[in-house]
């Protein structure tokens, strides 16, 4: 009873949440609680095991490896099954909260990911193209990387669901082949580099510069009570210092951060902190202004629709310069504890995303495929669906850095040509698997 309880309580809560507040929930006394477990770390660890290391399968790999079946079937098989395991409230917040919070929850899980399903995807990849086995000449990290950006494609549509609280297709079937189509495309074309061994290691001059070692590069210290803090300031400054200290306070705490802890960080009294900001919500939304508001550029509209350029050009430059505005330590987990915690800055961010972004890629990749009609028929959750796929992928890489703390590629530029480039070959196969129906339908 504990246990199911503290899986509800901390995908609801985080793992900030008090083990007091669990008792009171359980409806019984902390002692009690802490009878069965004597401490937090080792209720997390026990949750851990119930609710990740429990509901894996070890013939998830086997079947990864089983060459008697292709490996379309093959990977379509394993990502319906993992999909139906990973793809529940609990699973996904507390995995999510531990990231955030830096509870040993993720490094295992995503060490065991890499070792008994990434990897195994790559060699069998490599036997499908005919090329070496990875004990003969080791897999490079582009080969690695792309099954990262598949996983990483379906992932995001349960991050959407859970932590977004977004609609998504009600075709999982469809999304998951959509996603495997793209992967394989684009695997099969980064496997036979030119003027090279075809699916073998990179240059040893690359090696050091293939993958970027990241530790949290979190923000200068805190201003804390430091005097010259206190010193007079103009008002827009003062109000700019606190702007800036909330950016930075609300990605280490999440939003849930209490504006008198903010305030001692800045070395002002509470009082003066609520003459410029009256509510918690005013500052949130002050912050939202800020950080995803103002770095909005309104030339990527035009770059997106320029039919003067080849749309593979201006994707890539799009995205290119996005991930360069975005991907930073506080845009990105401040979004997704904002989403966890059900902040109002998501929705009409991820709104204005659809309408800027995602709607006019997809109106593109519909002219790929010659027997979709293009004019007067809207938008189907399916082609939409392709352009959140490349969008999620993308976006997996920030989430891998800054939640999960993990390695990522030194070279972003390349990693997003690559990905762009699997969609633009891939939708076509994917499109032309859409049966054309009646305005609206949804294919």
């Amino acid at each position: 009873m504990i246990l199911a309880e503290a899986i509800r309580f901390f995908a609801d809560e985080g793992f900030d949440g008090q083990l007091r507040a669990l008792a009171g929930r359980i409806g019984m006394t902390h002692s009690v609680l802490f009878r069965h477990f004597p401490s937090k770390d080792m209720l997390i660890a026990r949750v851990y095991r119930e609710v990740f290391l429990s509901r894996w399968r070890p013939q998830w790999t086997v079947l990864l490896r089983d060459r008697s079946i292709g490996l379309e079937a093959r990977l379509l098989h394993f990502y319906r099954e993992y999909t139906a395991v990973i793809f529940q409230y609990e699973w996904v917040r507390i995995f999510m909260f531990a990231g955030l919070r830096g509870v040993p929850i993720n490094a295992p899980y995503l060490a065991l990911l890499r070792e008994n399903v990434l990897l195994p995807i790559c060699a069998e990849l490599r036997a499908a193209c005919g090329l070496p086995d990875p004990a003969a000449c080791p897999l490079s990290d582009e080969e690695v990387e792309l099954a990262w950006g598949l996983h990483g494609r379906i992932f995001y549509l349960a991050i959407r669901k859970f932590v977004y609280g977004m609609a998504i297709p009600s075709d999982m079937d469809r999304s998951l082949r959509d996603a495997i189509a793209v992967f394989l495309v684009g695997a099969a074309a980064i496997s036979q580099p030119p003027g090279g061994s075809a699916g073998g290691a990179p240059p040893p001059e690359r090696v050091a510069d293939a993958v970027m070692p990241v530790s949290w590069e979190r923000p200068a210290p805190a201003a804390g009570t430091a005097g010259p803090h206190r010193r007079r300031m103009r008002p827009e400054l003062r109000e700019r210092f606190i702007v800036d200290e909330a950016i930075r306070f609300f990605a280490e705490h999440g939003t849930d951060g209490q504006l008198r802890e903010l305030a001692r960080r800045l070395g002002v009294t509470h009082p003066l902190l609520y003459r410029y900001f009256p509510t918690k919500e005013a500052l949130i939304e002050r912050v939202y202004q800020e950080l995803y508001l103002g770095r909005w550029k309104p030339e990527w509209d035009t770059m997106l629709r320029d039919g003067s350029r080849p749309f593979r050009a201006r994707l890539t430059e799009f995205y290119v310069d996005y991930v360069a505005t975005i991907n930073s330590y506080e845009w990105t987990r401040i979004f997704i504890f904002a989403g966890l915690r059900g902040v109002g800055i998501c929705q009409p961010y991820l709104a204005m995303v659809q309408q800027r972004v995602i709607e006019p890629i997809a109106a593109e990749l519909r002219t790929l495929a010659p027997r979709q009609p293009a004019e007067g028929r809207p938008l189907t959750e399916h082609e939409l669906e392709l352009a959140w796929g490349l969008h999620g992928q993308i976006f997996y890489l920030a989430i891998r850095r800054w939640v999960y703390d993990m390695p990522v590629p030194c070279q972003l530029d390349r990693v997003i040509e690559a990905a762009i480039a699997d969609l633009l070959d891939g939708a076509v196969k994917a499109m032309r698997l859409v049966t054309p129906g009646p305005a609206g339908a949804t294919g």
